[in-house]
């Protein structure tokens, strides 16, 4: 009833994700309909404004200047209702993205996705070897930010688990309440892709270096304030007919000395903050979500409780530095740069009060753009969670070590995954898992290893049960040779298992997943090292799985008094050839196949060798 249940359930996700889309699509149709007529009418407008005056009122008389003031002005307002169109036509168009995202993961066509390589490290604990980043890879499934900094605060999160239970149960409720908050996440989604869009140039934006403002000093401020009195009196003397207005021209030209032989400071700060503008203003609106967003789980109030400063919003004050940059930007309008700078020194007064605003608040700023991205991993995990509801959030354990049913690999299609039953019993502390080619050992292992991550971030695991108790956690399952180093596949691979030793003995216990290892040398060397290596791993209170080939292994079960224990897969001959079930059984495997594969493929000659 429970795996019918959760298709019925898979097939309603995917009916919302359909009719949402459809939804969108409409309002993006009569907004792509108002665009076109919008143009029409600003075309119309701008056209009026020139040509009623001039050719039906009398040139330069105020029934000119009316009709060119009132067809100009519509046509102003035209141009702001263009780009209000426009930014809600982006805004949907991400909305639309998202949706036909989610249809193609569940119909498995998601490998043109970002993969995450970029975060591939070959040195990490257990990233590298368990497929965290890369093409097909967990990240790519998962992945469901719009800002580079959402990109990598996820794959922070991947690289980095949780080890204590309260940590985790309270990612577990933050995660599980963004679940049930399609509009929530979906609407943050749209403004961070928007926020992207923002940064056309994908400049590498670091918001904690401050533009250099230091050459805005106390005399500049004097002098800057004897120009306004100077210019306000001038003013109101030339309104009175006391002095000739040829003053305010002077005054003009003072105005231009004083913003130009600072004009080299100036630039520099314009060259730092240029087109954040538009940037910022679109972050505050993602902030402004949050702050209007009705939340419960403690996690999401911590985080909640960041964007805030003196009493003020974090989105109001991000908008107010929005708004000087973009005032800053006015002087790239030469002609209105010019007279800004001449009559009010515009480039200095919007430093100072860019400098005012990041002496307040420039350390915090980075801070409230790092609490957006979390939440855009946090939606990513929630998504997932929302995406799979037959998945179950695992409970920790100060005792069991690891204690699964049907657990599955989330990347294997749910008609395909074979789950399977997995536990350690109050004695047992490493598991063997011995098997044939392709039997599915190593699937297995990175199974357990996804597994855990998702647990240690509070997400959602393919399990009907998890439980385990959070531990420091390594693997080694794919050594890499490396050539500037000058060091050989089986070096590479001892100085892992070294690694791994050693952090055992420090962190004084451990889940560890190791797969084949000592790949590198003889079949009876690679025994006797291996049964060493199990010894010591168990001697130092080590916990976790090793696969491998040598059946001999499988004695240590005797030797240890059960603290070791064997699982295998087994592979089975019939008249289509191999068959492969991927079932987790008890004790060592007794089938075997390279021989039988290399006939197959013609690589040795046949002599119906068989199990």
């Amino acid at each position: 009833m429970g795996a019918i249940d959760g298709s019925q359930r898979l097939k309603e996700i995917q009916r919302e994700y359909q009719e949402s889309k459809k939804q969108w699509e409409e309002k993006e149709d009569k907004l792509k309909k108002r665009f076109i007529l919008n143009a029409w009418l600003r075309l119309i407008a701008f056209t009026s404004a020139f040509a009623l005056p001039f050719t039906f009122l009398s040139h330069w008389s105020y029934e000119f200047f009316a009709c060119f003031i009132a067809c100009f002005s519509c046509f102003l307002w035209l141009v702001w209702r263009a780009n209000n169109i426009a930014y809600k036509r982006a805004y949907i168009s991400h909305r639309i993205k998202l949706l036909t995202k989610e249809l193609n993961y569940s119909t498995q066509n998601w490998l043109s996705e970002t993969d995450g390589s970029e975060f591939i490290e070959p040195d990490h604990d257990y990233a590298h070897d368990l497929d965290l980043f890369g093409k097909g890879s967990l990240f790519q499934f998962i992945n469901r930010t719009s800002t580079v900094g959402g990109l990598k605060q996820l794959a922070h999160k991947l690289k980095s688990i949780s080890l204590f239970k309260s940590d985790i149960l309270s990612k577990q409720k933050a995660i599980k309440e963004l679940a049930e908050q399609n509009e929530f996440r979906q609407h943050f989604y749209a403004l961070g892709a928007l926020v992207a869009a923002a940064n056309k140039k994908n400049r590498k934006i670091d918001l904690n270096k401050q533009p250099a403002l230091n050459f805005i000093s106390k005399s500049s401020q004097i002098a800057m304030a004897v120009f306004w009195i100077a210019l306000l009196t001038t003013i109101t003397l030339i309104s009175f007919g006391i002095i000739n207005s040829i003053a305010i021209v002077y005054l003009f030209f003072i105005g231009l000395g004083i913003v130009g032989a600072r004009l080299k400071n100036i630039n520099k700060v314009h060259n730092e903050v240029a087109s954040l503008g538009n940037y910022l203003q679109r972050y505050a609106k993602m902030i402004r979500h949050i702050e209007d967003s009705d939340l419960h789980a403690n996690y999401l109030l911590t985080l909640k409780s960041k964007l805030q400063s003196d009493g003020k919003t974090a989105s109001e004050v991000t908008a107010q530095l929005a708004g000087l940059i973009k005032q800053f930007d006015q002087r790239l309008n030469m002609l209105l740069g010019v007279i800004l700078n001449g009559f009010f020194l515009w480039d200095l007064l919007i430093c100072i009060r860019l400098k005012a605003w990041y002496n307040k608040y420039g350390r915090q700023l980075q801070k409230w753009i790092d609490t957006l991205h979390e939440f855009e991993a946090l939606n990513s995990l929630a998504t997932f969670s929302y995406n799979h509801p037959h998945y179950v959030y695992p409970q920790t354990s100060d005792k069991i070590i690891f204690e699964a049913n049907e657990l599955g690999h989330p990347l294997i299609p749910g008609e395909e995954r074979v789950s399977n039953n997995f536990s350690f019993s109050d004695q047992q502390r490493i598991c063997v898992v011995t098997g044939a080619n392709m039997a599915g050992k190593s699937t297995f292992l990175r199974t357990v290893g996804v597994a855990l991550v998702l647990a240690g971030n509070g997400c959602a695991v393919a399990a009907k049960s998890f439980q385990y108790k959070p531990l420091p956690f390594i693997t080694n399952m794919r050594a890499i040779d490396n050539l500037l180093k000058h060091e050989s596949y089986f070096f590479a691979e001892l100085s892992r298992l070294q690694m791994i030793l050693e952090r055992l003995k420090e962190k004084g216990e451990l889940f560890f997943i190791l797969d084949e290892i000592l790949k590198g040398t003889n079949s009876l060397d690679k025994y006797q090292g291996s049964m060493a290596l199990i010894k010591q791993l168990l001697k130092h209170n080590g916990c976790g799985l090793v696969a491998t080939h040598d059946l001999e292994l499988g004695e240590l079960a005797k030797q240890t008094d059960g603290q070791v224990f064997n699982n295998c897969f087994e592979v089975s001959f019939n008249d289509e050839g191999l068959s492969f079930d991927y079932k987790l059984r008890t004790g060592v495997t007794e089938s075997h196949n390279a021989t039988y594969l290399m006939e197959q493929m013609g690589l040795i000659p046949s002599e119906n060798v068989r199990l």
